[in-house]
């Protein structure tokens, strides 16, 4: 999500907090519920409790819109609300969180550049190797790369959201970066060009 458009869905939020308007928070909710139920799949398989948080989320916006603060970054604001809500949930109805549920092909960080990769064969070996090398991060290791470069959330945002320094985000991005280019090597070889245009994505990515 760039700049602009992070901007823009910044306008009708502010219109709902403000005036109440249920059709701006409709546009909000639409727009980000996709990004909301993929991030709750990776703490829990269970769906109908992630739909059940999400809905609950946002009535519960409607309740309290007079006591919403100001929002800088509605991105960050929206996955940490969503993800206090969802652990709330699970702790009510006894669910344990597992990092082994996190799921292989939710770790997709190439679906907006497929296009520009016309082997398809080297492609599918780009997406295997992420993924096996994705999957042997440590699960809060995940979750940081997950919110960063997939939902855009600053580092500063995710810190909070997890209640660590901001040092240490950069730390857990840098090792996992790095664990994942040696794991990408190792399958694909050190001369290979699409590792070299696996590592400006993730750069390009970066807020």
């Amino acid at each position: 999500m760039n700049l602009t458009e992070k901007s823009n869905l910044l306008e009708p939020w502010n219109q709902f907090v403000l005036n109440g308007n249920h059709n701006a928070l409709s546009k909000i909710y639409f727009h980000y519920y996709d990004q909301l139920f993929t991030y709750g799949l990776k703490h829990t398989s269970d769906k109908q409790i992630v739909e059940d948080s999400i809905q609950t989320l946002f009535l519960n916006f409607i309740r309290n819109r007079k006591g919403i603060g100001t929002v800088k970054n509605l991105s960050g604001y929206l996955m940490s609300a969503f993800r206090h809500q969802l652990f709330h949930n699970l702790s009510n109805q006894k669910k344990t969180i597992l990092p082994g549920e996190i799921k292989e092909e939710k770790f997709v960080y190439f679906k907006n550049q497929e296009e520009e990769i016309s082997d398809k064969e080297h492609l599918e070996e780009v997406h295997n190797a992420v993924k096996k090398s994705v999957d042997r991060l440590p699960s809060r290791q995940q979750e940081i790369i997950f919110l960063h470069f997939e939902s855009g959330v600053p580092y500063e945002e995710i810190a909070k959201m997890l209640d660590i320094t901001i040092d240490s985000c950069y730390k857990s991005v840098y090792r996992s970066v790095r664990t994942i280019r040696e794991e990408v090597e190792k399958i694909l070889g050190k001369g290979n060009n699409i590792i070299l245009w696996f590592f400006s994505f993730f750069h390009g990515r970066k807020t």
